[in-house]
């Protein structure tokens, strides 16, 4: 089941044109949790070689998202906040872990944490999300 759960996902990126363009790379998804990648490209960098908040944002709110919606629901963002904690530099890849902390009937709670290739924490995140409607051929 877990490899049919990171096909969909995967596709559900690739359709997804912002998603897309930042190179996310799903590398394992199971119900309430998800770890992916995207490569440091100098089209998502500061102007300090960095790559750039806003960049990390979207990431840890997309992959916070597909987290959430493991449960069978399409979800929205009601709120999410991040810390950046260290520059993202001198990395080939970022990777993002998000796991769900309370999945709910209406919000779910989602927590992220962003490390570089060595392992080192560079942000946190936390993210809430409303609960649209549940997905077609989930209970």
């Amino acid at each position: 089941m877990e490899w049919d759960l990171k096909q969909e996902y995967s596709q559900v990126v690739a359709r997804n044109p912002f998603a897309a363009q930042l190179g996310i790379e799903i590398l394992e998804v199971r119900e309430g949790f998800v770890r992916a990648r995207a490569k440091k490209k100098r089209e998502l960098e500061n102007i300090y070689g960095d790559l750039h908040g806003g960049c990390l944002y979207a990431i840890a709110d997309n992959m916070a998202g597909v987290a959430a919606s493991t449960y069978g629901y399409f979800v929205t963002t009601v709120h999410g906040s991040i810390q950046y904690l260290k520059a993202a530099r001198n990395t080939e890849y970022i990777y993002c872990e998000a796991t769900v902390i309370k999945p709910g009937k209406t919000i779910d709670a989602v927590h992220v944490d962003i490390t570089d290739d060595n392992g080192m924490l560079i942000d946190t995140a936390e993210f809430t999300y409303f609960n649209l409607k549940k997905r077609e051929g989930t209970d």
